[in-house]
């Protein structure tokens, strides 16, 4: 499996001519002792780095990480604690020519072979998580409360964990943080302090997002020689903490304000309860300490929902200002309710969405370079194939939120008339962004845009569940996906499904987009017969309906055949024998037959919306 993995742990090869010309002009730059070498290595994540040019390393790292871990080899050797670490100085004698112990230390890790610093020394490792995210997002349905709530997780990740980091140690000590997680090597005698710190000022700014940190004690060369077990130790111990950790009830902080991406946020100033006694109206959940500003006025908030409507008021939209870099025009801006997103039948869809086999990949994964490089690009092909599927599928209209978008986690809502092409459209991208050795499954839960978030989530995370059992159990090479539309208030069985088609691989959902928007644009088609034949499949006893089923086609337009034909074809069945039922082979004793008319009735309306049918 190792083996296999190797073409997602390190960049793609590149002419030892090329590389020598990129390294050229790298040297140039960073001669300017003004220039921000850090800054510039970040375009360099996916280019590989070759230590000589006659070596043949099946992983190389990219000339980012390389050099990032040689500025930390030479910080946690010769770094003095209350001494300032000139970090450019040793970007700029990394690119240098000639070697030395460090540089020949790290070709020897990133070649796969035994190695070993002369110069040995204790150090923690640290392993951090944000969890039960969704949790802490979802308290209400208010998009601004939502925005609020994802900007603080990100500044938590990102803003403030490089900040400690700054201020105590250096950047470069963090291996990677982002996605809620963090992984970070720090000088010896400093894990537990910084675990501890690290966790108090997360619970200061957040209050009830769920953290926790933990560490191990090792040397270098034992981290370096026995990495996949030294990080499954820590993983362990993180999860058995995470496990005692106890949180309060009703939390707070004298927290006076924060400043997320240059924007401050004042605390201070909001308007405090004089009296006790009130129930947070947007969690429903804490006490009351705070009245708010809301569309519907003032309004009673605890301390933790009160720092979320601030946010996510004054920080309109972090994963906008994304997608306009990553696509080159923004989104359509007018979200300020979930029901702005609905589509011309008053539905939204939820979908959920995230890797597969992902967490035997990590713990497979043999050095810190491979570490590093990995969970940056699950993180960078994640949002480019999220935001890609949006503008694709939708056009000038693209119009989204959200919610959780980092590592191969994929939480966002859209109109419903799109979902399933966009949910198309990002497991391929997924899927080939890996070349297929990692995949993508989705969940999708289509609704009215009165059915609360938090109930869509659930059910997308159950079908979520059953589109990776499909991708586990039969070994598929792509991504898989399945589905619940919501048309009443009547409870659903989602442990039984009513399609014929679903779960499935994606090549198939592919197949079934073409095959209604192909129907939908025809004028021969006539969705009152489709309705009829789904009516008759539900009524008559099989037999029955195949009978039916043959006199309706004979005295329908030939339009109708060729469609048959196609349908058939995406539900695996040769269409010479196909009788508009679906033989499930005698595996299902109660339903041997399955109606497609049933998918594709209920799904005609998911199917073909976009630019021009955007409400």
């Amino acid at each position: 499996m190792a083996q296999r993995m190797m073409g997602v742990l390190g960049p793609k090869p590149i002419s030892l001519s090329e590389f020598k010309r990129l390294k050229e002009q790298l040297e140039n730059k960073i001669e300017n002792p003004d220039f921000d070498v850090k800054t510039l290595l970040e375009d360099w994540w996916d280019v590989p780095y070759y230590f000589d040019f006659d070596q043949d390393i099946e992983c190389l790292p990219s000339i980012r990480d390389a050099a990032h871990l040689y500025v930390l080899l030479n910080y946690l050797l010769f770094g003095r604690s209350g001494t300032p670490f000139d970090r450019g100085k040793f970007y700029r004698q990394f690119f240098k020519n000639g070697t030395d112990k460090i540089k020949e230390f790290i070709a020897s890790v990133a070649a796969g072979k035994p190695a070993s610093l002369e110069d040995d020394v204790q150090v923690d490792v640290v392993m951090g998580s944000i969890y039960k995210i969704k949790k802490y997002f979802l308290e209400n349905n208010r998009i601004k409360d939502i925005r609020g709530a994802s900007a603080i997780i990100k500044y938590l990740n990102e803003e403030v964990t490089k900040k400690f980091l700054s201020c105590h140690f250096i950047e470069e000590c963090a291996l990677y943080c982002g996605g809620g997680n963090v992984l970070m090597v720090l000088p010896g005698g400093q894990g537990d302090k910084a675990c501890r710190q690290l966790e108090k000022c997360f619970f200061t700014i957040a209050l009830t997002a769920k953290v926790a940190f933990e560490y191990i004690s090792c040397s270098l060369n034992e981290l370096f020689s026995d990495y996949r077990k030294k990080i499954k130790d820590l993983h362990d111990r993180l999860e058995e903490r995470k496990k005692i950790k106890v949180y309060p009830i009703n939390p707070d902080s004298d927290l006076q304000e924060i400043v997320i991406d240059g924007k401050r946020i004042n605390f201070a100033g909001v308007e405090r309860l004089s009296s006790c006694g009130e129930v947070c109206r947007l969690c429903n959940v804490r006490d009351a300490r705070y009245a708010v500003d809301t569309a519907e006025g003032k309004m009673p908030a605890c301390p933790s929902c009160m720092r979320k409507n601030e946010v996510g008021r004054i920080e309109k939209a972090i994963f906008y200002e994304e997608y306009e870099r990553i696509v080159g025009i923004p989104p359509k801006r007018d979200v300020a309710s979930i029901s702005d997103l609905k589509d011309n039948h008053g539905h939204v869809a939820v979908i959920y969405a995230d890797g597969n086999n992902m967490g035997n990949v990590v713990m497979n994964i043999g050095n810190p370079l491979q570490n590093m490089y990995f969970s940056r690009k699950v993180d960078y092909i994640t949002k480019r194939c999220v935001y890609n599927a949006i503008r694709k599928v939708m056009g000038d209209n693209a119009r989204f939120e959200a919610i959780a978008l980092g590592g191969d986690d994929v939480f966002i809502v859209v109109p419903g008339d799109v979902s399933l092409e966009i949910a198309n459209e990002i497991i391929n991208g997924f899927d080939q962004g890996f070349d297929h050795q990692i995949t993508m499954s989705a969940g999708i839960c289509i609704a009215k845009h009165t059915t609360p978030l938090q109930s869509m989530l659930q059910v997308a995370q159950s079908k979520l569940k059953s589109a990776k059992a499909l991708a586990r159990n039969w070994g598929m090479k792509c991504g898989t996906v399945d589905i619940e539309v919501i048309e009443s208030n009547i409870s659903i069985d989602l442990s039984r499904s009513r399609w014929a088609l679903f779960p499935a691989d994606n090549s198939k959902l592919t197949k079934f987009i073409e095959i209604i928007k192909r129907m939908k644009a025809t004028k021969g088609i006539k969705r009152s017969q489709l309705y009829k034949f789904r009516h008759a499949a539900r009524e008559l006893k099989p037999y029955e309906f195949q009978l039916f089923y043959a006199y309706q086609v004979a005295r329908l337009s030939q339009e109708y055949k060729t469609f048959v034909e196609g349908i058939a074809e995406v539900f695996g069945v040769d269409p010479r024998r196909f009788n508009g039922l679906i033989e499930k082979n005698g595996t299902n004793k109660e339903r041997p037959f399955l109606s497609p008319w049933e998918d594709i009735v209920v799904l005609w309306d998911c199917i073909g919306g976009g630019a021009g049918d955007a409400t």
